[in-house]
């Protein structure tokens, strides 16, 4: 009854602003999650989900992960593995700050928690944009990148949201 009374505001948000608040309460989420799909990665216990339609190419042949494509090219890719190095999620996000400059990204976001790091910004060029957050576990990692074409950013900038809260480990 309650996410029932939500759904005006939530049109009303759609309609006026500029999407799905970002302090939505659960509710909120679940409904704008609705157009999603569970991906399962049986190998190393991470799951997210992703967006309907977006097609999935299968699963990669050591079944660390999969790449689900979108329209107009937008792409995601989502891995597992083996924290083999004993990363933080500090050193972590230092690599893959070092991998954006070689190859020429703009990171305009950066953060670590206590088991993530998330690194943002634009592609070369500037016509598309990255989202990559990766989970640190002292045995495992897992993680997922979105890249997408800048003019679709308000459709796909909820959806990396989503994709984002929905990412974790399976209980132990």
């Amino acid at each position: 009854m309650r996410s029932a009374a939500c759904l005006p505001c939530l049109l009303a948000a759609l309609f006026v602003g500029k999407g799905i608040p970002a302090l939505a309460s659960p509710a909120l989420l679940v409904l704008a999650q609705s157009s999603f799909q569970p991906y399962i990665n049986a190998r190393f216990g991470y799951r997210l989900d992703y967006p309907a339609d977006f097609v999935p190419q299968g699963e990669s042949d050591s079944g660390d992960g999969q790449v689900f494509v979108g329209e107009e090219g937008a792409e995601l890719r989502v891995w597992g593995g083996y924290n083999i190095f004993q990363a933080t999620p500090a050193s972590a996000l230092q690599e893959e700050l070092q991998r954006s400059r070689e190859s020429g990204r703009r990171v305009t976001y950066q953060v670590a928690g206590r088991d993530f790091f998330v690194v943002s910004g634009y592609e070369p060029g500037s016509l598309r944009i990255f989202y990559l957050k990766k989970l640190v576990r002292p045995s495992l990692e897992a993680g997922f990148e979105l890249v997408y074409p800048a003019s679709r950013r308000e459709r796909y900038d909820r959806d990396v949201e989503a994709i984002a809260r929905s990412l974790r480990f399976g209980d132990p």
